[in-house]
């Protein structure tokens, strides 16, 4: 008996120290990752200068960790350089005017105004740029197949961001991750789970490397999920001080942080199954924040894929197309959770989630928004519509200056599947032919990804 007693004692303690060893690899990691990205480049821009020995050498030795821990091996040579903060921030200017003409920027910042997650006023470009220069330390560039990192950086973070990137370059020698990028550029969904994916693999990595570091040899696969670690306040938990990022719209703060966090617990959680650690590439990568949130639901036979939802071109005179593109389950969450007084209540409604498209609209009577939603279930339709409804009823009761707004649900079917159209009307007089005629849909069902060539 005392044997077995000091046996468990001794299980016990180093499972303590795995976990005191991991939570601090992930503190560790949280600062590393907030303070640097990987986005497609502009490929006018010059590099600032080669790197120095110490830093080749330092890539050198961690590639074979960053080989092993992400499951790729390399198939040629890693290019490195340095910039100056200043270079990058001309970089990031270049890049969002790329990737957010002034015209897609403000039909994005009106459409998430109407949706009620961003104020109407918001300035979505200097916010945007505040949060990427917070704190940066290095990124890779498929552009032009370069790994940089900023010079005169805090040395500590240069090894964790170091191997983080060098997964990415690792990434882009299977996949062209500029193109993938690119073709995601207006799918909202797909794109923000297609970054969660990358995003996750080279956090996994790097995770993984540092508590090795810690404690010894490490296998995340291993261990019990590790989700709830920094709870619903990572920044707060990790005691990172990142003013811009905290105080931002949560939409904006939980899409910056959703690819790092919620893709490294989707690649715990798939890699922890029977199917292995097969990287997050071409067939095997997710296609939408759903199978990131719910990674049982994109196991091999059993992939829960989403429906797309597609609009008719034409629209009725005096009518015209702001934006059109998808939330996803992962901002429908959101905007449920920001008007909910339960992140409970808020998930739920927002879970079986199977496809949805909106599209915002100006109107003889002003600004319109349209949003078709499609559920796995009629249950889960009727979750969302009751989830919905309180969601628009506290947006919108008691207050005068939206006294103007008309917002309906309605649930029903379309073919087979539950569906719930929500409208967010000017009130007063709307024509109801023009209105039937502007929600008309098709639905189309994906196949699994894996027999896509």
């Amino acid at each position: 008996m005392n044997g077995n007693g000091k046996q468990n004692t001794n299980g016990d303690r180093r499972r303590r120290s795995l976990r005191s060893a991991l939570t601090s690899a992930f503190l560790v990691a949280i600062a590393a990752l907030t303070a640097c990205g990987s986005q497609a480049g502009d490929s006018s821009r010059t590099d600032r200068a080669e790197p120095d020995t110490a830093l080749k050498r330092l890539a050198a030795e961690l590639l074979p960790a960053a080989e092993m821990r992400s499951g790729l091996p390399a198939r040629g040579p890693i290019r490195l350089a340095t910039r100056s903060r200043e270079d990058l921030e001309a970089f990031l200017v270049a890049e969002m005017a790329r990737q957010l003409p002034p015209d897609r920027l403000e039909a994005v910042v009106r459409t998430y105004a109407r949706l009620g997650l961003v104020p109407d006023d918001l300035d979505l470009e200097p916010l945007i740029r505040s949060l990427l220069l917070e704190q940066v330390v290095g990124y890779y560039d498929p552009a032009r197949d370069t790994l940089y990192v900023v010079d005169r950086v805090d040395p500590d973070l240069v090894e964790p961001v170091l191997l983080h990137e060098i997964v990415h370059a690792l990434q882009d020698q299977y996949v062209d991750l500029d193109s993938l990028m690119e073709a995601n550029r207006e799918r909202n969904d797909r794109g923000t789970a297609a970054q969660a994916a990358m995003e996750g693999h080279a956090t996994f990595a790097m995770l993984e490397w540092q508590l090795a570091r810690m404690a010894g040899d490490a296998d995340l696969t291993a261990l019990p999920g590790f989700e709830s670690l920094l709870g619903d306040d990572p920044l707060a938990a990790a005691g990172l001080e990142m003013p811009v990022l905290s105080e931002a719209p949560a939409v904006i703060r939980e899409s910056l942080l959703f690819p790092y966090l919620g893709g490294l617990v989707y690649l715990q959680k798939h890699w922890s199954g029977p199917w292995g650690r097969v990287p997050p590439l071409g067939s095997e990568m997710p296609v939408s924040t759903e199978q990131i949130l719910h990674p049982e639901r994109f196991a091999p036979g059993q992939e829960d894929m989403p429906t797309l939802v597609w609009f008719g071109d034409a629209l009725p005179d005096g009518w015209s197309e702001v934006l059109t593109d998808d939330l996803g389950e992962l901002e429908t969450r959101l905007l449920l959770r920001e008007f909910l007084s339960s992140r409970q209540e808020a998930d739920l409604g927002a879970a079986g989630w199977d496809g949805d498209r909106f599209r915002l609209l100006d109107g003889p009577n002003g600004e319109s928004l349209l949003w078709v939603t499609v559920w796995d279930t009629d249950r889960d339709a009727r979750e969302f519509e009751t989830a919905v409804r309180e969601a628009l009823t506290r947006r919108y009761d008691g207050d005068p200056r939206t006294a103007d707004r008309e917002p309906r649900v309605t649930r029903g079917s379309k073919g087979q599947r539950p569906v719930v159209v929500v409208w967010d009307l000017p009130a007063g007089p709307n024509d109801e032919a023009e209105l039937d005629s502007i929600a008309e849909f098709e639905l189309e069902e994906l196949s699994s990804p894996r027999t896509i060539p």
